[in-house]
Parts: C-alpha cells; structure tokens; sequence
C-alpha cells in the first residue's frame, strides 16, 4: 500500500521516524494519536501543514483497514496509523516537486474530464 503524508518538518521524519500526534479530528469531536495518511497529498483544506509530501509505502501484508477514516462525501481515503507500525514497516520517501506536479495533474484531469455518462 502506497500512502501520503503532507509536512513542513520531512528532514526530522526521516531523520528520526515519525511521532505520534494527538488532536481533534475535523469538527466530528473526537480525538485521534497517530500519523496521517492519505491516498492523495492533503492540503490546508484537509487539515494537512506544510507543503512536503513523504511517500510511505507499506508491504502488502500490513493491514491498515481498522485505522481508515470513513466519512461520506470524502473524495480521498484516509488513514490514522501508529508511528510505530510506520516507522518499523514502511519506506519513506520524500516526493520531488516533478513527482508532485505529476500527481496533482492526474488528480485534477479526472476531476476536469469525467468519465462519460452511459444513456
């Protein structure tokens, strides 16, 4: 599994390893400890800091499922993982600026030209 993480501090992660954070999740009042993880870069709209995006490939055989975030309307998945589950499984990758753009081209060329609607 291949996940994102948006930061403004990707030296010290991987540097250091990730670390636990504790907060509020969105307006829903509840509050959730891990690392942030997304199927797509987040942004401030997201509730995601910074502009770096660390790329945190998983191996097939580390299930995530009980840390997904569900919600209805949700165009992204998104995931609330221990750090220490990362940090002991997965590679991390800082992505380039070009592997940025790339991405959010995709992302935005699917929201631009929809599939067509079958009659």
């Amino acid at each position: 599994m291949i996940c994102d993480h948006t930061t403004d501090v990707a030296d010290a992660i991987l540097r250091d390893g990730f670390r636990d954070a504790t907060g509020p999740y969105m307006f829903i009042g509840i509050e959730l400890t891990g690392v942030f993880l997304g199927d797509r870069p987040m942004d401030v709209n997201e509730g995601a800091k910074g502009d770096q995006v660390l790329r945190v490939e998983l191996p097939d055989d580390i299930d995530v499922d009980d840390f997904e975030l569900i919600e209805e309307g949700k165009t992204y998945r998104e995931w609330c993982v221990p750090a220490a589950l990362i940090n002991e499984h997965a590679t991390v990758t800082l992505m380039s600026d070009d592997e940025l753009d790339r991405m959010w081209a995709t992302i935005w060329r699917g929201y631009l030209d929809p599939p067509p609607c079958n009659p």
